[in-house]
């Protein structure tokens, strides 16, 4: 049990300190020519057609590193502790069964002894996986790194000082497991491996690059040398140019860009894999006898979403941006920016604890779901993998058929604001005592929607809400649940109600807010210290059980591990529209003092 446990960390922490090493000074912030070049002995390894590349083309700035070096060290601290519990419950699970048991002593003795050893190593990786000790296994400020798909198999390639600096380290943990890797010498580089009956995950080190994959068990060494570029592709990713070209076309800088050929991975998975993916797929059965017009359709669906790209925006010691785009087809990425609508408030950052959002016109999401079902109509899949794909266009037509009351079609979407809760507890499951906040809904005539509801409700009715954008005080018993004053107003195109200390006050700004149909469907943002703090605080709380054990140090660690989050982060918010390229995902972090 412990050897698994003890392997599941090692091989983890290697592709965890990827994270970490990449940190130093750097001016450029585009993704230029020059920096391509300077990562020219890393990314030379790369292959030209590469089915997904991220890549650390610079340094992260000197500024950022000093700021976060102190606090990635706090939380790793915790992270030491945490593991060292894992394995100490478990063992004393473990001894439990044992005493449980007849002639436990010598597995008990054994295990204990395992147990011994997975604590050692845990402080040794917790050593290697903060800055300093990053820098003794030969990780420098100045570091790059490359995470790249060697057709579909993974590899993980990070500049080092000195090889032999991160060899001694991997000894060390070798030396603590009382076990060592197996050897294996492929053109004349030495590589340690840990193979099972299916795979072998590999680690070449050599002068001033650490290579780390895993290939099925049957691949050759010539095969193996391949994956892990003992010799340079014929044509490699930067002569290709893609990187320069996302990079150029979103405006990543060279923190951080990548991408994910999703539309080339469909192709080689439904029968184009040669070279080591025609391997791959052999020896996990993967050669299904598909007909051509099942390869055909499969490949067609890839073009739908042909690439994922992914990079920073902006970095500095104030904040990190970065944006994830999901290339669409360009019908489709054309139809999607019609769904959306106008909407007071919504995007950006309105602050409190938490604030959420989401524009859509229902109309046009019904047209766009009623020309997907006229496509598939016109060209009907035949492959029999998709029957049911199919099958479902005469179900979608009766959805469509149902009645829809008028008022649906006049939705636009929603903001809602929470500024402060105050008395919930999450581990005993008690709702809040009081609630401070707002809550917009867009539509079209929020007129009709408060007749219909004074239908239903005759103390609604006595409100005599009118849509002047007046504060109107909502004096009913449900209200009485949100342990503060409620208010609610309309305009013709909106209704909001704000909750709390001030809540009148709230509306009219709410009201009159910015509406912008700029494609924005999903918004969302949050008060992080706040958040990871309150995580902690209910980690500390809560009460062991039988599905649930947890120690007092146990629960400490991790309650040490959100503070030291909560430290790092001041707010996140996120932003996903619809634009002529495809779904964006924008996100800002800003970072704490």
């Amino acid at each position: 049990m412990f050897k698994s446990i003890r392997n599941k960390i090692v091989f983890v922490t290697l592709f965890a300190m990827s994270a970490l090493f990449g940190c130093s000074n750097s001016e450029e912030e585009s993704a230029s020519s020059g920096a391509i070049a300077a990562a020219e002995p890393l990314l030379s390894y790369v292959p030209a057609n590469s089915p997904y590349v991220f890549a650390s083309i610079a340094p992260l700035p000197d500024d950022v590193f000093d700021k976060l070096e102190p606090k990635i060290d706090r939380i790793l601290q915790s992270y030491e502790v945490l593991l060292q519990e894992i394995v100490s419950m478990a063992t004393a699970e473990l001894a439990a069964v044992n005493m449980d048991g007849a002639d436990g002593t010598a597995v008990e003795d054994s295990e204990q002894e395992e147990a011994s050893k997975a604590i050692a190593i845990i402080g040794e990786l917790s050593s290697l996986m903060s800055v300093e000790g990053l820098r003794g296994a030969g990780f420098a400020r100045e570091s790059r790194g490359v995470f790249y798909g060697n057709g579909l198999l993974p590899v993980l390639r990070m500049e080092v000082t000195d090889g032999a600096l991160f060899e001694a380290a991997l000894t060390n943990i070798e030396d603590l497991a009382g076990e060592k890797m197996d050897i294996a010498t492929i053109a004349g580089n030495t590589i340690r491996y840990a193979a099972t009956d299916a795979v072998k995950v590999l680690i070449a080190i050599l002068d001033q690059q650490v290579v780390v994959s895993i290939a099925p068990a049957s691949f050759s060494d010539a095969q193996l040398g391949e994956l892990l570029g003992f010799t340079a592709p014929s044509s490699n990713i930067i002569s290709s140019g893609v990187l320069q070209s996302i990079s150029t076309q979103y405006g990543f800088n060279d923190y951080f860009v990548g991408y994910v050929d999703i539309e080339s991975i469909v192709n080689t998975v439904s029968g184009t894999a040669s070279g080591l993916d025609a391997e791959l797929l052999a020896s996990a059965n993967d050669q299904e006898d598909l007909s051509d017009i099942c390869r055909a359709e499969i490949r067609s669906m890839g073009g739908i979403a042909p690439r994922l790209v992914a990079g920073y925006t902006d970095v500095s010691a104030e904040r990190f941006d970065s944006q994830v785009v999901l290339e669409l087809r360009d019908d489709i990425a054309a139809d999607l920016t019609g769904l959306t609508a106008a909407v007071p408030g919504l995007g950006g950052d309105p602050g409190g604890l938490i604030s959420f959002g989401l524009s859509l016109d229902i109309l046009a999401m019904r047209n766009f779901y009623e020309a997907r079902l006229d496509a598939l109509e016109a060209d009907p899949f035949e492959c029999e993998l998709f029957a049911e794909l199919q099958a479902g266009v005469a179900q979608g037509r009766i959805a469509l058929q149902q009645p829809t009351p008028p008022m649906v079609y006049d939705f636009r979407g929603f903001v809602g604001v929470i500024q402060n809760i105050e008395g919930l507890d999450m581990t005993s499951q008690m709702p809040p005592t009081s609630v401070e906040g707002q809550f917009l809904l867009a539509m079209n005539n929020a007129p009709a929607l408060v007749s219909f509801g004074t239908m239903m409700s005759p103390e609604l009715a006595g409100l005599d809400l009118q849509s002047d954008g007046e504060p109107v005080q909502l004096d009913l018993p449900q209200a009485q649940s949100f342990g503060g004053d409620v208010y609610v107003a309309m305009t013709d195109n909106a209704l909001a109600m704000s909750v709390g200390d001030g809540a009148e006050t709230e509306l009219s700004g709410m009201l009159s807010a910015d509406a912008e149909d700029n494609g924005l469907f999903f918004s969302f943002s949050m008060d992080a210290a706040r958040y990871y703090a309150f995580m902690g605080e209910a980690i500390a709380a809560a009460e062991p059980d039988d599905k649930t054990p947890m120690s007092p140090e146990f629960r400490a660690a991790m309650q040490e591990m959100m503070l030291g989050i909560a430290d790092i982060y001041e707010r996140m918010s996120v932003d996903l529209r619809f634009t002529s390229d495809g779904i964006v995902i924008e996100s800002e972090v800003t970072l704490g003092d």
